[in-house]
């Protein structure tokens, strides 16, 4: 501070220094800083002005004389176990004067001798001094003289003790990273930097540590090559994680071992998905799985890696707990956390862009979104070619989505097959295409499919249609139904998984049923192929054999009616005493002579008065009986 002392003659200034600070018990000083050093045994150290500062006699100048004065300090005694050098020099011993400048910027420093005494000390002047002239005020006068004092610590006195935080070394995947002392790092005030020695007892298994500077490969260091970053740690490219064991010493401590764990950062990303999520129709969310969306780096232990939405859907949204999020992890998804729905009912896709990020990697990709028809399509029925097929429950089926909405749904046709066309069936428009139809139409049979014939088509295989509608109903997304059917030849002999209402003219095989032709139960099979019936496998053959067993029925009692027909004719006939050799004509009579009693009287029929036109027909003459006949 400074006070204005005024008089009759002339105002004189008088300056007064107010200097406070205690660095030793009973010991004070009149500088701002006059700490002391504490060194351990043969170590160098800086003395810079966090310690050593007497900027306080510029208080008493003006603040802008300050540039003009330096803080000058002379030594006028020198430490016994070291020496103070400047820049790297020994002071000279005529002249050993340093400023406050060169004090704050470090170039000062105290080496000690390695001596085993456990103090030092040195005595100076601190003063002020103009540049270019001689002292001008009675403020560049005052001198203060003061001792330095310099504790002497003994080395190893103290074990080396590891302050280390963070014992994870993280590398990128086959490259290198160095140790610094983020990762090791020692607390050791007997031991200089240079003493404290790092030995590897278990050497990482996916890489190896080396010397920066030499590029050798080492199992000892120190905690100075740490401070000066030349320790560094190689990875063999493998995703395994590894750990390097080691110990710290002092010369003459040691510690026990530490642990410090290497982590390996996959260079590259993963990602597994599916073409796209599928939302039912009318449900309210669907989860997202890890059989869908999966990132993955690879290596034994996997990040958790995050997925960053980069464009807001328009109609969907995906949820994490059921709430719109920007961002989820694959832990998340893996816990069921993550789903996805559909908000507008306008459009029955959309898609999210997205970024999944590792810590080292990182892919983009786009999630497709659809919504799923809640509807039963038959898959792949062969249907045959000229003719008109009934669009019935058995080809499509939206009751599902009506008994959850409560109303009839609407089928749109966007796109007709290539050879067939969806068509009125009933009513005077027959036969004229239909871009629009519900379930109730279906019900009640008036939709058909005309299959047009396809001259160009392989006989003996099928060609591949399809038919796309939009499948709309109130208070849900659309949904886009895809009805895909083979079609070829008509077979008679096939079953034909749909009712056919009109067959090609040329095949009229079939018995009609009412007003159509059908060719299948309702609960047939629709897995598209022709077959033969089992059942008609089995009237073909049982008919047959049904056939020749009532033939051979009927043989056998046309058979029996005869030979009982012949034993009641031959009551009347004697039996022959020897059957006559073939070829042979019976001599003796065969015949039962008859009773006389019955004898019938023969009588000569008078041609008088009879018709000449009938007697001409009258035989006069016995014929000769041939063989094996007789007269009865």
């Amino acid at each position: 501070m400074e006070f204005t002392m005024s008089t009759q003659q002339a105002p004189n200034i008088l300056p007064i220094t107010v200097s406070y600070y205690a660095a030793h018990s009973n010991i004070s000083s009149q500088m701002w800083r006059n700490k002391g050093l504490e060194i351990v045994q043969g170590q160098r150290k800086s003395i810079d002005s966090s310690i050593l500062d007497a900027s306080n006699l510029l208080a008493s100048l003006p603040q802008e004389k300050h540039s003009d004065v330096a803080v000058v300090f002379e030594i006028k005694r020198f430490p016994i176990h070291g020496r103070v050098t400047l820049g790297g020099e020994d002071l000279p011993r005529n002249t050993p004067l340093f400023t406050q400048e060169e004090v704050s910027q470090g170039r000062l420093e105290y080496l000690h001798d390695d001596s085993v005494a456990a103090y030092d000390s040195f005595a100076f002047r601190a003063r002020l001094k103009s540049e270019g002239r001689d002292l001008a005020s009675p403020a560049e006068s005052v001198i203060l003289e003061e001792i330095f004092h310099i504790s002497i610590k003994r080395r190893g006195s103290d074990p080396p003790e590891l302050v280390t935080t963070d014992m994870l070394l993280e590398v990128l995947q086959g490259s290198r990273t160095f140790l610094t002392q983020k990762h090791l790092n020692t607390q050791d005030e007997d031991s200089a930097p240079d003493e404290v020695l790092f030995k590897v007892i278990t050497a990482p298994r996916n890489g190896y540590i080396f010397n920066y500077i030499t590029s050798e490969s080492i199992s000892e260091f120190t905690q100075e090559m740490i401070s000066r970053v030349e320790v560094a740690f190689q990875s063999d490219g493998t995703l395994a994680n590894g750990f390097v064991e080691f110990t710290v010493s002092d010369g003459e401590h040691e510690t026990e071992p530490y642990t410090l764990h290497i982590g390996v950062l996959a260079r590259t990303l993963l990602l597994d998905q599916v073409p796209e999520i599928k939302v039912q129709q009318g449900d309210d969310h669907t989860l997202v799985t890890e059989e869908m969306l999966m990132a993955y780096t690879g290596g034994p232990v996997e990040e958790d890696i995050l997925y960053k939405i980069t464009s807001t859907p328009k109609y969907a949204a995906v949820m994490v707990d059921r709430q719109p999020t920007s961002a989820f992890t694959q832990k998340q998804i893996k816990e069921g956390r993550v789903s996805v729905r559909f908000v507008k009912s306008t459009s029955p896709r959309d898609s999210v862009s997205f970024i999944a990020r590792s810590r080292a990697a990182n892919v983009s990709s786009v999630l497709n979104i659809t919504v799923q028809p809640l509807a039963k399509i038959a898959q792949d029925p062969l249907l045959p070619q000229g003719s008109l097929v009934q669009l019935d429950r058995k080809l499509l089926d939206a009751t599902p989505l009506a008994n959850k909405t409560r109303a009839s749904p609407t089928f749109t046709v966007i796109q007709q097959p290539r050879g067939a066309r969806v068509v009125k069936s009933r009513g005077p428009d027959a036969g004229q295409p239909m871009q629009t139809f519900t379930q109730k139409d279906l019900d009640e049979g008036r939709i058909a499919i005309e299959i047009l014939n396809n001259a160009s088509g392989s006989k003996s295989g099928a060609d591949q249609d399809e038919a796309r509608f939009l499948l709309k109903a109130h208070g849900v997304p659309p949904a886009e139904c895809v009805f895909s059917f083979q079609t070829s030849s008509y077979n008679p002999s096939a079953v034909y998984p749909a009712t056919l209402l009109r067959i090609p003219d040329n095949a009229r095989v079939y018995r009609p049923q009412g007003d159509s032709f059908t060719t299948a139960s309702p609960g047939s099979s629709t897995n598209g192929k022709p077959h033969i019936s089992r059942r008609s496998n089995f009237w073909s053959v049982f008919i047959p054999i049904l056939v020749v067993l009532l033939l051979l029925l009927l043989a056998g009692v046309l058979a029996y009616y005869l030979i009982r027909k012949n034993k009641t004719g031959k009551h009347n006939v004697q039996t022959a005493a020897s059957k006559p050799k073939n070829g042979e004509v019976a001599t003796a009579e065969t015949f039962r002579k008859t009773d006389p009693a019955n004898n019938i009287p023969m009588s000569n029929v008078d041609s008088k008065g009879a018709d000449p036109e009938l007697l001409q027909h009258c035989r006069t003459t016995n014929p000769t009986l041939k063989k094996n006949q007789y007269w009865v």
